[in-house]
């Protein structure tokens, strides 16, 4: 009977044994996946703080005029800003007004403008495209369709 004891009380060590080491490698490869979760949101926040967002906003003034807006939600300046409408620059597009360009860099966090001539013969809708740089690197750009 002793003998019998002696063998589950081995057969429950080992077993013990087998769990602890499996534990611990599981709890091993967690942390490792764990580690590079908090690596990759690293780098993703490193990366937005390094990016402009532009999007342009036509807003009616008080006065009856429109103008477009170029809004940077992001956390970077926006530099070297080109505007496209309809595949045209803008300030070469008939909506454009002579002497009011749009300014080519737009801080974090703000926005910028310049007046439109809209007219019954040049309305939106407008295929819009901007590009710009920023700190990130990325070449980024937005497109859209622009409307009231």
């Amino acid at each position: 009977m002793s003998d019998i004891l002696s063998w589950v009380s081995i057969f429950i060590a080992v077993g013990s044994l087998v769990v602890s080491i499996l534990s611990l490698i599981s709890n091993h490869l967690n942390q490792r996946r764990i580690v590079a979760i908090e690596r990759q949101r690293q780098r993703e926040k490193e990366l937005t703080a390094l990016q402009a967002s532009l999007r342009p906003e036509l807003r009616k003034t008080e006065k009856g005029s429109y103008r477009l807006y170029l809004v940077n939600s992001g956390m970077a300046e926006a530099r070297n800003v080109r505007v496209n409408l309809d595949g045209v620059a803008l300030n070469e597009h008939p909506v454009a007004v002579r002497g009011n360009k749009i300014p080519t860099r737009v801080g974090p966090n703000s926005e910028v403008s310049c007046v439109l001539a809209i007219t019954l013969n040049c309305a939106p809708p407008f295929e819009i495209e901007i590009e710009w740089e920023d700190d990130s690197g990325m070449n980024p750009s937005y497109r859209s369709t622009l409307t009231f």
